[in-house]
């Protein structure tokens, strides 16, 4: 039996690796569930680091947890408010986010839709999953960059490696550790395969 070997324009490239963000302590000072534009500070130097990766090439995605809207602090429609506060800021600074995710999901919730176990909750992989989906992503070649034990598990979840950020240390063997992700850019960037 012969197959016809598939039309150029119908293969898919291979993905890329790619950069995903926690928000919330790696981009901007974690103030404990930000649901407005107004509580939105940078952490110092993150927006340069975010245009140096934009200028390398590497695609950039947000990946945040935001129990806050199933604990009924805020709502989605603050969330993505939030976001665009986010991108506008960073556009003054000549940076940008290729994908903003997040997960508005906790099992311990008290609005309804949003009160229930979610794999897009990190650690589980299913944001990582998205953004890959979208940006065309190489997960395994990728880096997740975090404050949290659950940065660090998404990025054993998707076979990506891991950078935590932040003044407390993180124990683990394989993780990288950094005082910002300013500090981290350069790390990476001499790492990541383009």
């Amino acid at each position: 039996m012969t197959v016809a070997a598939p039309d150029a324009a119908h293969i898919r490239p291979l993905g890329r690796p790619g950069i995903l963000l926690d928000r919330d302590g790696t981009i901007i000072v974690d103030h404990g569930y930000i649901g407005s534009p107004d509580r939105v500070e940078f952490i110092a130097g993150a927006p340069q680091a975010i245009a140096r990766f934009n200028q390398a090439g590497v695609p950039v995605a947000v990946v945040t947890n935001q129990a806050g809207v199933a604990r009924g602090l805020y709502g989605t429609g603050d969330v993505e408010l939030v976001h665009r506060c986010i991108a506008e800021r960073l556009a003054d600074a000549g940076a940008h986010i290729d994908a903003f995710l997040y997960c508005p999901y906790h099992p311990e919730g008290i609005i309804e839709p949003f009160a229930r176990h979610s794999r897009d909750r990190k650690p589980g992989p299913g944001m990582a999953e998205a953004a890959a989906r979208m940006l065309n992503l190489d997960l395994p070649g990728s880096w997740v960059v975090g404050d949290r034990a659950e940065d660090i598990g998404l990025a054993q979840a998707i076979g990506a490696s891991a950078v935590y950020v932040g003044a407390s240390s993180c124990q683990q063997p394989g993780i990288w550790q950094f005082a910002s992700l300013a500090g981290a850019a350069s790390f990476i960037l001499e790492r990541i395969a383009t």
